[in-house]
Formats: C-alpha cells, sequence, structure tokens
C-alpha cells in the first residue's frame, strides 16, 4: 500500500467555483488536513480541478468537473499514490469511479441521500442528485460517453449507512431496483450504527472500495452542513469509528468527502474538524492495515 497521497481540489457547486457546498473542500483545508496526514507518515501532493468557467451551464460545466476528476483520480494512481478527494457536490464521486477503472467496484457511502435519480424521476431539481443513475448507465448516456474511462457499474457491492432523506419511489429504487445494502437512519429509534456497519462489512466483501463521505450523513443536532439536514443520523463518534473500521475489513481505492457548505447556517468549523478527523481515522487505519 502506498504511503503517498494525492488531494484532488475540487472546490464546485454546480461548476460555480467556492459557491455554496464549493467552499466545503476550503474549509477542510484550513484546518489543517495536510499536516494531520504527513503526521500519520503521508507525503500529500495536491492536485487543482481547474476552472470550467468557459463551459456553457450547469449541466456542462458538471460534466467536465466529472471528466476532468477521473483523469485526476487515473493520474494519482498511475504516481503511486491514493486519491483523495475534496469536492463541492456528491456527482464528483462519478468521476472517481470512472477513474478506479476497476471491474467490480465496490461502494462504501455515507450519505443521507440515495443519489440515484434519473431525470425521468426527480423532484428538487438538483442535478447533483443523480450521480448513481448516471454511473450505471441508465441516465445522461450521451455526456456520460465522453467521460474517460466510462463504463456502466453494477451496485451488488453497494452499502449505505445512514441513508434516510429519502422519498417512496427513491425507496424502492435502492431496495426493490437494485437490492443495495442499506444501514437507515432513524429520527424517531437510535441507531446502533457502529454495530450494524462493522456486521456488515463482516458479512460482505466490497473490495476493491470507493468510499463516498457525504457530511450530510450526520444527524442534523450538528446543525445545517448543507441545504439538507435530517435528523436520525450519525453521531461524530460514529462516524468516526465507522470510518476508521473500513480498512480493516475492506480495500479502500479513494476517499471523497462532499456536500459541505460551511456557511449555511450551521457550525462550519465544527464540521470542518469532524471531516478532519474522519480523514485521519480512515488513514490511521490504513496504517494498521499495513502492519
Amino acid at each position: 500500500m502506498t504511503k503517498a497521497i494525492t488531494i484532488i481540489f475540487s472546490p464546485y457547486h454546480v461548476g460555480e467555483r467556492d459557491f455554496r457546498v464549493g467552499g466545503g473542500p476550503n474549509r477542510i483545508l484550513t484546518f489543517g488536513i495536510v499536516d494531520v496526514l504527513e503526521k500519520l507518515g503521508y507525503s500529500v501532493n495536491i492536485v487543482e480541478i481547474p476552472r470550467v468557467d468557459e463551459f456553457e451551464g450547469e449541466i456542462g460545466k458538471s460534466f467536465e468537473i466529472i471528466k476532468r476528476t477521473a483523469t485526476a483520480v487515473h493520474n494519482a494512481l498511475n504516481n503511486g499514490t491514493f486519491p483523495l478527494i475534496l469536492a463541492g457536490n456528491c456527482m464528483s464521486t462519478v468521476g472517481v469511479a470512472c477513474g478506479l477503472q476497476e471491474d467490480h467496484l465496490g461502494f462504501i457511502y455515507f450519505d443521507a441521500h440515495d443519489d440515484l435519480d434519473s431525470p425521468d424521476v426527480n423532484v428538487n431539481g438538483y442535478l447533483d442528485a443523480m450521480g448513481l443513475s448516471m454511473l450505471n448507465g441508465e441516465s445522461w448516456k450521451t455526456y456520460m460517453s465522453q467521460v474517460p474511462y466510462f463504463k456502466p457499474h453494477k451496485y451488488d457491492k453497494f452499502l449505505y449507512c445512514g441513508l434516510r432523506d429519502v422519498n417512496d419511489v427513491q425507496r424502492a429504487r435502492v431496495t426493490q431496483d437494485h437490492d443495495m445494502d442499506i444501514i437507515w437512519g432513524n429520527e424517531k429509534t437510535k441507531v446502533d450504527y457502529i454495530k450494524l456497519f462493522e456486521n456488515q462489512l463482516q458479512k460482505k466483501n466490497y473490495s476493491p472500495a470507493l468510499v463516498h463521505l457525504d457530511l450530510d450523513c450526520l444527524d442534523a443536532a450538528y446543525g445545517k452542513v448543507n441545504d439538507f439536514p435530517s435528523s436520525g443520523g450519525l453521531y461524530e463518534n460514529e462516524l468516526l469509528e465507522c470510518i476508521g473500521m473500513i480498512p480493516k475489513y475492506a480495500e479502500p481505492k479513494s476517499l471523497t468527502i462532499c456536500s459541505f457548505d460551511p456557511d449555511c447556517g450551521g457550525d462550519g468549523d465544527k464540521i470542518a474538524q469532524i471531516a478532519v478527523e474522519a480523514v485521519k481515522r480512515f488513514f490511521a487505519g490504513m496504517n494498521k492495515k499495513k502492519k
């Protein structure tokens, strides 16, 4: 396993730099993520996704970022480094999955939302909600055909942790249409996330694994991580325990942190600190696996 990390810095929301969740990567960097990784013994290189201002509209700009993310991940792997993506939008993970070029990729998703909408079922007007339907070849086929290294992915090795803010159609898509493994959030009854997550990792092999951390997996008690907070999510200690145990049971190939708006009304500094500690736990777990 490599002791070098490439941070792929992508501070964009709908193609606009530093706008809303696009501000999250900057805030996370200011809380010393590079220093934390270097203290763990990793060398760190930062690669920045350049502006896409010359492209047309939300769709054109967003897909250009996906393309550039796929190339950046591919280059990071070719250089013998582990890709850590600090992104605005969730659908950056589409580019990550393409860049990994794995034949049978597993997915470990910390997220309150399913990201599996197609244009035909979407009701919130959010392109970001469609990332996984893009990646499995269901939607936006012309644009996806232009993404480097794209091939449709199956979701038979897919684990959600903290999924809860979904409507009936979305629930049916993840349970009936794709039979994904889900640790559901519950606003009425406290979920034992740590126990259930470890049990699921012991039960099924998700390797090689793309790890996706949407910070709205955290409970709304921490304030607004973005514009879609919801109760019933993970507490800080639960997120840290869960993400730290992933390398023990699976072989991670990437880590993406996304969908954090530090200026939307919550405690942005606190959320950024949680994100940095999550990275620390994850890569400390990687170090233990090396031994």
